[in-house]
């Protein structure tokens, strides 16, 4: 496949242009400056540009194509040119690299006025608002917020010494490479430092950029200045390490106009809680003056002296590329960055002989910008609106399977914020719920009446288990207690404290004698839990451990946003085996009551079915249209649903992995799920407070 991007071409996918320097069905050269091959259509949807693939030799690009009836618009081409100038003065790993000659124009057969492209790299990875997503929406611990905002400082001193401030910073425009690296992208709103906007600012000739939560209040008035980014910075960071957006009313009371995070944050220390507060100052002047002064004060924080001297370096390395310096992360020839080398685009073995073929599909995130002038929101980001998937290689859907809608039968609404986890009781009559308003509820699944409420977690409420007898109840907060409690009475028995991240994740022994918890400070913890002393601590995922189970042999299975899942004697607490096969974060896992099948759901649109003990991929399903969030086992375990945020429940057959049906009619994506009967289903998301339970049969 080539492509020409003559907005006039009748057939710009012409099938001989694959073989051509010119497009076979209007003639425009296809090898713009005669380096770069455009190979696919990324996405032509936003308001003033098109995005494409583009290569050099075998280096993928993102292309970006001003619309021609936008390059008319003087302020409109101003501020597409600005973007690639920006971009080519920031060498830095934190920014996508674009050479001095990145911007061109380009002037199709038989065209009266040329197309404006930008063209740069491309960026392998998601953006910090889908990795929140992908990732469950856990609330990231101060190690990992640390060095995110050691990471985002950097980048900031390296765009401030260059007389730029961003103006538009938030998850949405922060992307993470595969190296580690978090880069900022979407410059097209960025403005230079110059003592002509310095006169401007408060007047009508300064652009608004506004983003709802992130954005200060003195730029919300016209009045942008550099330190307008550092409160962008702060808020981003709250909601990494409290899983809520700035806006969420569990953070914001817009009555009082207050903001209260640290309550949704009882992990994060002090010292570096109060660092957060004075990025976010409302008033400019008693925000840190200069990135460098926030780089002094990260390297001030307890946080700091403790990960320094566990890892033997510090976390607060000169990043910066000096003045002149044309290497960067992620492209031929850069300067190293902490964390594995980012991996390169693959080609086909035909991609060897001819540049420009392409086997492996990969869904691309392409960089744009986001023009803002005269009120109007310009091209948004191709490359921060997806996030890596799957290849096409790597599977086929199954056979299709009936579509059979639901029929709500009953909200549970009582609890006041997000639900985090359900449990179903073994009479299948009761279930508990574990929310972010610091609640647990049990429930009486036919009346729908709450039977016990448990109070006393300071923060949010990510994991429940039960004992085997179904009498004593385990919870894991954000801020990484975990308490034990009388089921029937509520009453709060026993404490586990050790975690020093949020606990994402609980499970207990089928003796009841160990619980086990997984965090999002990457360990996984034995407990015994007469005694609620740490007996055993497994380290070896890179990641937050996302989910977990105890199989009935004496195994522990737990997978992580590393991507991989590891299986664990829990006796001696050694690792028996990796699996890795996911593309993206491992969401769930569910194992078959024989103890032979393992299923893993992951952000990458793909349940897998494991051979327990080969540790082989047995089946790739890829029916699910977007990330999948939850697994459970019908209690005969001859079948095991799955919930995706593509707002769809869908059953598989376990000893084939054959999909049997698939449920639809559900107004929220899935992120819960229980199957109490063959009829019946319960589900709940992360995005709202409501249990609700559906008939799938009438």
């Amino acid at each position: 496949m080539s492509l020409c991007i003559n907005p006039d071409c009748p057939q710009p996918s012409h099938p001989e242009n694959s073989h051509s320097l010119t497009c076979q069905a209007c003639g425009s050269n296809l090898l713009l400056q005669e380096r770069y091959r455009v190979m696919r259509l990324l996405s032509s949807q936003t308001g003033f540009g098109t995005v494409y693939e583009a290569y050099e030799r075998d280096i993928p690009k993102i292309l970006k194509v001003l619309k021609r009836d936008r390059s008319e618009n003087p302020k409109v081409l101003y501020l597409f040119q600005k973007e690639a100038e920006v971009l080519s003065h920031l060498k830095h790993p934190g920014v996508p690299f674009i050479d001095k000659n990145g911007y061109f124009s380009y002037l199709p057969k038989g065209g009266t006025s040329p197309l404006h492209c930008i063209v740069m790299e491309k960026i392998e990875g998601p953006n910090l608002h889908q990795w929140m997503q992908q990732q469950g929406n856990h609330p990231i611990g101060e190690r990992q917020a640390f060095q995110w905002l050691v990471q985002l400082t950097d980048i900031l001193r390296r765009v401030h010494q260059h007389n730029y401030f961003h103006r538009d910073i938030k998850p949405d425009n922060i992307m993470l490479r595969r190296s580690g690296q978090l880069v900022l992208v979407d410059f097209g709103a960025a403005r230079e430092m110059t003592q002509t906007y310095l006169a401007q600012v408060g007047s009508l000739g300064v652009t608004t950029v506004s983003s709802a939560g992130y954005t200060p209040p003195e730029q919300e008035q016209g009045q942008a200045v550099p330190q307008s980014d550092f409160y962008a910075m702060g808020r981003t960071l709250i909601y990494l390490l409290t899983g809520r957006s700035p806006n969420d009313t569990t953070l914001y009371d817009p009555m009082c106009n207050t903001f209260n995070w640290r309550s949704q944050a009882a992990h994060v220390s002090a010292e570096f809680a109060d660092l957060l507060d004075s990025l976010i100052a409302p008033r400019v002047i008693d925000r840190p003056k200069t990135a460098q002064e926030i780089m002094d004060r990260l390297r001030q924080l307890p946080i700091h002296q403790r990960i320094t001297e566990a890892d033997g370096r510090t976390l607060l390395p000169e990043t910066t590329l000096p003045d002149g310096a044309t290497d960067v992360s992620g492209v031929p020839g850069t300067l190293g960055s902490i964390g594995p080398a980012p991996q390169k685009s693959q080609v086909s073995p035909a991609s060897k002989s001819s540049a420009f073929k392409v086997t492996a599909w990969t869904w691309v995130i392409a960089s744009g910008f986001t023009l803002v002038a005269c009120g109007l929101i310009g091209i948004g980001l191709w490359q921060r609106s997806r996030s890596t998937l799957p290849t096409a290689s790597e599977s086929a859907p199954t056979a299709p399977a009936p579509a059979i809608p639901v029929e709500l039968l009953r909200t549970f609404p009582t609890h006041q914020n997000s639900i985090n986890a359900l449990k179903l009781l073994s009479d299948k009559q009761r279930f508990i719920s574990a929310s972010a308003d610091t609640t647990i509820r049990l429930w009486n699944l036919s009346t729908g009446k709450e039977v016990q409420t448990y109070e006393g977690h300071a923060t949010f409420v990510n994991a429940i288990a039960l004992s085997p007898d179904e009498k004593t109840l385990y919870s894991g907060g954000a801020d990484g207690a975990i308490y034990q409690w009388n089921l029937t009475t509520g009453e709060q028995q026993a404490e586990f404290t050790d975690h020093t991240g949020a606990v994402n994740t609980l499970d207990r022994t089928p003796d009841g004698q160990f619980l086990v918890s997984g965090a999002s400070d990457g360990t996984i913890k034995l407990w015994d839990t007469r005694t609620q002393t740490v007996v055993n601590t497994l380290e070896g995922h890179k990641g937050p451990i996302n989910t977990l189970l105890v199989t009935n042999d004496g195994r522990i299975i737990s997978g992580s946003t590393d991507r991989t899942i590891k299986l664990w004697d829990i006796t001696s607490g050694e690792q028996i085996r990796s699996l890795e096969d996911h593309d993206s974060y491992i969401n769930a896992i569910a194992v078959s009551p024989d103890g032979r099948i393992l299923f893993s759901a992951s952000a990458d649109q793909t349940i897998k079915r494991w051979d327990l003990d080969s540790g082989e991929v047995l089946n790739t399903l890829s029916d699910h249209a977007s990330y999948v969030n939850v697994l459970t086992f019908s209690r005969d375990g001859q079948i095991v649903g799955s919930g995706s945020a593509d707002a769809t429940v869908r059953i598989w057959d376990v000893k084939t992995g054959t999909l049997l049906r698939m449920h639809t009619g559900f107004d929220m994506p899935i992120d819960h799920l229980m199957m109490p009967s063959q009829k019946q289903l319960v589900t709940a998301s992360r995005q709202n407070p409501a249990i609700k339970t559906w008939l799938t049969e009438p």
